[in-house]
Order: C-alpha cells, then sequence, then structure tokens
C-alpha cells in the first residue's frame, strides 16, 4: 500500500479554519513565550508547538492557510522587529542558495500549473522556507544559543516518547483531538506505526533519528550533559521504534556510521571518493543499477523498498517529462508510479520545479556540508564545539539518507530549517572570529 494512503489527508484540512480551543490556548500561550522569553530559549516554543500540535489547526485569511507554526513564524517575525534582533545579521553563502531555490521553488511550479491556486500553494511554500529560516537565523547568533535548543530538545522528547508508549500500548492516538492523524493507529504487518501530533509516523520517527547526532555531542559538554545524552538518546530510541518505519531505523543507523567516522575525520575527502568509486564499480558490476539495492532494504517488516527504486528508475527513464518545469502527479502516476506518490525529496524538488530547483536543493547541502567542515576544523582544540560541529554535519548526513526513502511534510520541515539556520549562523560566527584574530594579530 502507499505510504500516503495511511495518512489523514492534510488537504482535507486544507482552505478552512480548523481550531481547538486546546490548540488556540497552545497558539496563544507559546506565541507569548516566544514573544518575551530571552533569544536563546525564543526557539523553544516552535519546537513545543511542532511536537504536540497537529498541523491540521490553521486559520484561514483570503484563501491562504496559516497553519500554527507559520502563526508562530509570525509572532518570531514581531519579535524581531521589536528588539531588532536581525542587527548582526551576517548574509553567507547559504543564505542564498536557500534564497535561489525558493524562489525557483515558487516561481517554476506556477509558471507550470499557471493557476491562483498554485500561487497560493507556493506562497505557502515560501512562507515556511524564507520564514523558518531565516527567523532561526536571525535567533541563533553563537554557540551559546545552540546549546539550549539541544536542552529543549531533550527535555520534550520526554513527554513525547511517554505519548508514543501511550499510543503503542493502547493503539489510540490523544492528538487525534486536533484533527490531522487518525485516532485509532494504523498497524503494517502486525506493528503499529504511531505518530503523535507528527503529519506521519515515518516522518515523526525522521524527526527524532535526525535530532540524535546533537544529542550525542551534548555527552561532551560536562558530566550532567553526559545524563542529558542519555535521555535524549533512550527517548529517541524509543521514539523510533513506536513509529516502525525503515527510514527513519535507517536514519539512526546513519547517525551512528556518521558518529563513528569521526576517527576518519581527516580523510574524508578519501572516503568520499572511494565511495564515489564504490557506487560506479557496483554499478558497472551489477546487472541491474546501482540504485536497485535500494530495493533490498528493509529495517522493518512492510517496507516498501521496491517502490523506492521504482520511483528512481522511472523518474530517470522519464526524464523528459519533469526536467524543464517540473510535472504533474497525474504524469508521475503514468510512469507506473502508485498514485504519483514522490516519496523522495531529492525526486520531488525535481518533479514539482525541475532540474534547476532540484540541484539548487543540492547546492544547499553542498553549501552546508561545506561550512560544517570549516567548523570542525576551526574548534579543533575545544572538545565540545569540536563534537557539536561534527554532529551538525552528521545530523545534515541523516537528513541525506532519509532524503532517499521520504519526502517532507508537515512539522519535520521545521527540524529542516532550523539545522540548516545554525549551519549558516555558526560559520558566520565562526568567520568573524577568524577576522577578529586576524585584526588582533596585525595590531601587534
Amino acid at each position: 500500500m502507499n505510504e500516503d494512503a495511511l495518512v489523514v489527508g492534510q488537504s482535507e484540512f486544507a482552505g478552512q479554519t480548523t481550531v481547538h480551543p486546546l490548540g488556540l490556548l497552545a497558539v496563544a500561550v507559546l506565541g507569548l513565550c516566544l514573544l518575551f522569553l530571552p533569544r536563546r530559549w525564543s526557539v523553544l516554543p516552535m519546537l513545543v508547538m511542532a511536537c504536540f500540535v497537529s498541523s491540521a489547526q490553521r486559520i484561514v485569511i483570503a484563501s491562504l492557510d496559516f497553519d500554527f507554526l507559520r502563526i508562530m513564524v509570525l509572532f518570531g517575525a514581531m519579535r524581531l522587529i521589536l528588539r531588532k534582533e536581525y542587527h548582526g545579521f551576517v548574509w553567507k553563502p547559504l543564505d542564498t542558495a536557500m534564497t535561489l531555490w525558493t524562489l525557483s521553488a515558487m516561481f517554476l511550479y506556477v509558471l507550470r500549473e499557471g493557476s491562483f491556486s498554485a500561487v497560493v500553494n507556493r506562497l505557502g511554500v515560501g512562507f515556511d522556507a524564507f520564514g523558518m529560516y531565516f527567523l532561526f537565523r536571525c535567533l541563533v547568533h553563537d554557540w551559546a544559543d545552540v546549546d539550549p535548543i539541544i536542552t529543549g530538545l531533550i527535555l520534550i522528547s520526554v513527554p513525547v516518547a511517554a505519548f508514543f508508549l501511550l499510543e503503542n500500548r493502547t493503539g489510540r492516538n490523544v492528538f487525534s483531538v486536533f484533527g490531522g492523524v487518525h485516532a485509532i493507529t494504523v498497524a503494517r504487518e502486525g506493528r503499529l506505526r504511531c505518530q503523535g501530533a507528527f503529519s506521519h509516523a515515518i516522518l515523526a520517527g525522521c524527526f527524532w533519528a535526525s535530532v540524535m547526532p546533537l544529542m550525542a555531542a551534548y555527552a561532551w559538554k560536562s558530566a550532567k550533559g553526559r545524563v542529558f545524552s542519555i535521555i535524549g538518546l533512550t527517548m529517541s530510541v524509543i521514539i523510533v521504534v513506536c513509529c516502525a518505519s525503515s527510514t527513519p531505523v535507517l536514519g539512526v543507523l546513519s547517525a551512528v556510521i556518521g558518529g563513528l567516522f569521526f576517527i576518519f575525520r581527516r580523510y574524508m575527502r578519501i572516503v568520499r571518493w572511494s565511495l564515489l568509486v564504490l557506487l560506479v564499480a557496483l554499478h558497472l558490476m551489477m546487472q541491474a543499477p546501482v540504485w536497485h539495492l535500494i530495493s533490498r532494504v528493509s529495517a522493518v517488516g512492510g517496507s516498501t523498498g521496491w517502490h523506492r527504486f521504482n520511483l528512481i528508475n522511472q523518474a530517470i527513464l522519464n526524464f523528459g517529462d519533469w526536467w524543464l518545469v517540473g510535472c504533474s502527479g497525474d504524469t508521475v502516476a503514468s510512469w507506473g508510479i502508485w498514485a504519483g506518490d514522490v516519496t523522495n525529496q531529492y525526486l520531488l524538488m525535481g518533479v514539482t520545479g525541475g532540474i534547476v530547483t532540484m540541484l539548487l536543493f543540492i547546492a544547499i547541502i553542498v553549501i552546508a556540508f561545506r561550512e560544517v567542515g570549516r567548523l570542525w576544523r576551526s574548534h579543533a582544540n575545544h572538545p565540545f564545539k569540536l563534537a557539536l560541529s561534527w554532529a551538525l554535519g552528521v545530523s545534515l548526513f541523516v537528513h541525506c539518507v532519509m532524503f532517499i526513502g521520504v519526502s517532507y511534510f508537515g512539522q519535520i520541515y521545521l527540524i529542516w530549517y532550523l539545522l540548516l539556520a545554525m549551519i549558516g549562523s555558526m560559520s558566520s560566527r565562526n568567520v568573524s572570529s577568524i577576522n577578529q584574530r586576524k585584526r588582533k594579530n596585525l595590531e601587534y
């Protein structure tokens, strides 16, 4: 069965105001917290909203959907204006890549569809990308701001894991009162696929798999940090297990592999080229293309690895259908893909915005990895910052692996934009520190 068939469609909530009293109370309280909390804790309300309120909660104004995370972005924008916290913002190559990608994703989609609904849809995409990314870029200034983000994630993971365990034991999702999620937990191959307030069980697991490297790095802070790290990692593993999906499990495995490669951090250029040569060699030796290996990956029962292989294969064979400005879901379905289901973030970029949008998305990832490389090298003598720098790269790697098996929607975009913003802000801070040291050397 198609993965998206298991989702309570977000489309049934699109275009209509859906507000539960508890959701309204949450957005009011968390919005005020975002306005008045000290800056170093200001990201925490956004994380709480993402983890405990379904994205089906929304207010529609003139055909524009403002789900509660978007409303939180408006609170954040108000904070930046009132407190002038955008001062000190340093434009970076990653910001340029994000801007170009967002504009491409908006313009080319509207160009292809040529409808008002397409304009509304892309305004939402642009609002999320620009709003969340640049809000986090302004709120996260230095390493001292990353610390409370990780602490907040660890603290939030405890009640989230408790709710997932409750759902796993009862088969009932208490967050269904907000809409957007099943009241009765979906089962596959005899395993309950818990999702809590998230848009899908896979995305819930991916969210927590992606933050595990940051939690692990917290162990290098202090003895108390090690305790917090163990708690956060344990809770995250519980959540991933309760989701019962292969992609998050592979994300956790990627996090472990990425962490182990810290030992070989000074030889990553050799590792990357060796991996490329290995893939080319396998492609030449195998009867099937090398991406057929994806069809054999299954971490839990009921995995749809063959569908993901077929999607990549058909996208390559039908390159002419989507390369210019993308194509419709009906076109993807004509390739033999069930219901046009694009469960691959890279291909989703191509299908919605053509090869230009896909390449700009890949450029974001490449630039982010480059900035992470510069970060850990500049903090080689500071164990905690070194660990955090490497963890940012590992978290990025985890997302890249999971992109092969799922296309993002809903709350998980928040953690993706937050990660990119942290990398952008830390790299900006690193450049400032280097420039200060150069000026001091010149003075002497």
